[in-house]
């Protein structure tokens, strides 16, 4: 019964989470660009409904996984969450009235097939240990950190595109989000022994700092104008894999190591390749119908950004850029802004 319950609550989990992120998005198309890895977005975020209604289903949706992790194994929990592309595609489609493709549709379902296919076929069992030592917590959260403040620092980088940064910013965000996964799993067990057990222990804090990390990178990922499909794929291929290095390294998982089964991960992991390769292929090409960055959506009024002392006054998202530059290159009627 409790697997059946983890599935379920793991699930509706899911949804609420890929649901957030096109609230999220939605409600960053008004607000003016930062530096990746700038606190000041979530001030600028802060004025929208559309962002406070992603974020509270964010914090529902981590609520539900909480519960899940704490019913069953993470590998399982995780692997249920890979199904929150679905809903943020289906979000995507009503909320930011763009049409994917069908090469879109097609990665999606070969990325969250290969996924669950490549968990399937490994058969992690649930172990008893107790996960990390609080010395271990600590000195994971901290290399951590420090991934994630310098993939921030590379994206800040003026010679990279927007798919290169939001792809950078969307690893870093499901590194955050599995390790915090990780810490989040300890909690769970720990209330069990008492409601203020966590508190004695790092991980409780660890969770709160790289989750509140992931999300500003998640946040200024979603920010670049690439398709939320695109940076979901990411996170969600990200996070499960960490899950599963966690669950053999501290929780004592194990997985099935047959010939049978090595040969059928080797398959799901091919077409797991190839479905995040066409989701990514296909993710920055706009589609008809598709909401103009920095458009006045349901009186969402775009926010005027004050240029930097010294700096530029263009304030331009640089995916728009780019694509005035390429429509001006082949002449009048080839391109327009999405």
């Amino acid at each position: 019964m409790s697997v059946i319950g983890a599935v379920t609550v793991a699930a509706v989990a899911a949804s609420l989470i890929g649901t957030a992120g096109v609230a999220q998005r939605r409600g960053s198309i008004s607000v003016p660009p930062f530096p990746a890895g700038d606190p000041r977005l979530i001030g600028a975020l802060a004025r929208s409904q559309w962002w406070w209604i992603g974020t509270g289903a964010s914090l529902a949706g981590i609520a539900l996984q909480i519960l899940a992790l704490a019913l069953g194994p993470i590998l399982l929990v995780q692997s249920v969450m890979t199904t929150s592309i679905v809903g943020a595609t289906l979000a995507e489609r009503f909320l930011l009235h763009r049409r994917s493709s069908g090469e879109t549709c097609a990665g999606i379902v070969l990325t969250v097939a290969g996924l669950s296919g490549l968990l399937l076929a490994l058969d992690p069992h649930a172990g008893g240990a107790p996960g990390p030592s609080a010395l271990t917590t600590v000195g994971l959260a901290a290399a951590t950190i420090a991934v994630m403040v310098t993939i921030a620092g590379w994206a800040r980088r003026r010679a990279l595109g927007p798919r290169a940064r939001a792809l950078g910013l969307a690893l870093g965000t499901g590194l955050g989000y599995g390790l915090s996964a990780v810490q989040l799993k300890q909690v769970g067990a720990q209330v069990a022994n008492g409601i203020a057990t966590p508190l004695g222990h790092p991980a409780i804090y660890a969770a709160v700092v790289l989750g509140s990390l992931a999300i500003l990178l998640s946040q200024h990922a979603l920010r670049e104008g690439v398709g939320v499909a695109a940076v979901v794929s990411v996170i969600l291929v990200v996070d499960p894999v960490v899950g599963l290095v966690a669950g053999g390294l501290w929780f004592g998982d194990a997985v099935t190591t047959s010939p049978v089964a090595l040969v059928l991960a080797t398959v799901c992991a091919t077409v797991l390749l190839v479905g995040m390769v066409a989701t990514q292929s296909s993710s920055d090409q706009s589609a008809p119908g598709a909401c103009p960055h920095g458009a006045d959506i349901d009186g969402e009024r775009p926010v005027t950004a004050q240029p930097e002392p010294g700096g530029s006054r263009d304030v331009t998202p640089a995916h728009a850029r780019e694509q005035v530059v390429s429509a001006a290159a082949q002449g009048p009627g080839t391109t327009r802004l999405s």
